[in-house]
């Protein structure tokens, strides 16, 4: 029988040192992984790493560089699958994925059509949240943080396609994304981590504004996966006032668009 679901590794040809790693810890995690695996790419093939894994290489023949939200369409186009499960290259998992829940909720999308979207791991939406007679699931709020979440989690693709605008990118998606998931009557839920644990587990996130996370060389050593992480350094956060104000000033760069989001 041919798989529902496709893992999309959301990915581009600047993150080539991040797939080795994802795949090798994805193999460790989840051995009997039979889906179709498709990494979106730029340029690049993932050609050596094995596993059948398709690159999209969305920009191909291109003469300008595409933003993130047209290289995800794209990558979403090239699915057949009546489902896809919503990764990124930086998603070191740290322990076994909860393949029989993941099984559980794939069922109960194909058997409920009216749900778009089911957030897998407890980096996703921060609520509120309502109860859902679906065991297991809450249902995400229309006012939730983050309703659109670009954390591990599965899509009906039309769905997923259907709120990004060509124009954004991974970080306007989510913000302005979640005000256009305000204002539809999608089904969005979410595993409920009061009474169940998160299909997904991995450090939030492995690489953040291009330097790696301090977690994941002792995550990489674990496994034996060797890194050169001078390549990128680590990122340190800087204070909260200063990352408000890098909100702010990303805002203003499109005035227009933070208006609207503003006035909803």
């Amino acid at each position: 029988m041919t798989p529902p679901v496709t893992l999309l590794v959301n990915s581009s040809d600047g993150f080539e040192d991040c797939w080795r790693p994802f795949f090798r810890l994805l193999e460790v995690h989840w051995p009997d992984l039979e889906l179709p695996i498709l990494l979106n790419t730029e340029t690049k093939a993932c050609d050596t790493i094995g596993r059948g894994i398709k690159s999209s290489r969305v920009a191909s023949g291109e003469d300008r560089r595409l933003s993130w939200s047209e290289c995800l369409i794209r990558a979403i186009d090239q699915i057949e699958t009546p489902l896809l499960l919503y990764m990124q290259e930086d998603y070191f998992l740290s322990r076994p994925v909860r393949v029989d829940a993941l099984d559980r909720i794939v069922r109960m999308m194909l058997e409920h059509p009216q749900i778009a979207h089911v957030g897998l791991t407890k980096h996703g939406s921060r609520g509120p949240f309502l109860p859902h007679p679906l065991p297991g699931l809450s249902e995400i709020r229309r006012n939730a943080r983050y309703r659109i979440s670009t954390q591990a989690g599965l899509w009906r693709p039309k769905a997923l396609r259907s709120y990004l605008d060509p124009t954004e990118n991974g970080w306007m998606f989510e913000i302005f994304g979640t005000r256009r998931a305000a204002k539809r009557d999608d089904l969005f839920l979410t595993v409920d981590l009061e009474t169940t644990e998160p299909v997904f587990d991995y450090t939030h996130t492995g690489i953040i504004k291009g330097k790696w996370h301090k977690a994941i060389p002792e995550l990489f050593m674990q496994h034996g996966i060797e890194m050169d992480f001078s390549r990128r350094g680590f990122y340190n956060p800087p204070p909260a006032a200063v990352r408000k104000w890098a909100v702010l000033r990303k805002l203003a760069e499109n005035p227009v668009r933070a208006l609207r989001y503003l006035l909803g």
